[in-house]
């Protein structure tokens, strides 16, 4: 399954902080979803995936990672709802998306070709 940045979110953010701005941002927000990635998969009790899956459910709808917001809004609700099987059955689909879109928006980041066409 291959998620997609949604462009509008990331103009709409653009035109709140500027063009340079949003490339340091997805840098850190890259960072962020890698050291997300490492916690996940280093045996995380389904409590840790429930607080991993919460911080990156806002900060993913912010940057425009759609399917890992919705993604990491279902794990949450999940772990809430105490359905610790389901979670442990998705949880190699969850990091796999965080892996994906880590590297996604690191790419889109250093490439100022890329940037310019989205924005």
């Amino acid at each position: 399954m291959a998620a997609t940045i949604n462009a509008e979110t990331l103009k709409r953010l653009a035109d709140e902080v500027g063009a340079e701005t949003v490339v340091i941002l997805l840098n850190v927000f890259s960072d962020e979803l890698e050291q997300y990635l490492q916690k996940l998969s280093s045996q995380p009790s389904v409590n840790q995936i429930g607080e991993i899956s919460h911080a990156i459910k806002s900060s993913a709808a912010s940057f425009g990672a759609d399917d890992l917001a919705l993604m990491a809004q279902e794990c949450e609700y999940r772990v809430r709802q105490g359905q610790d099987d389901w979670m442990i059955d998705h949880l190699p689909q969850f990091r796999q998306m965080v892996e994906g879109m880590a590297v996604e928006y690191k790419q889109l980041a250093g490439s100022d070709e890329s940037i310019n066409r989205m924005l």
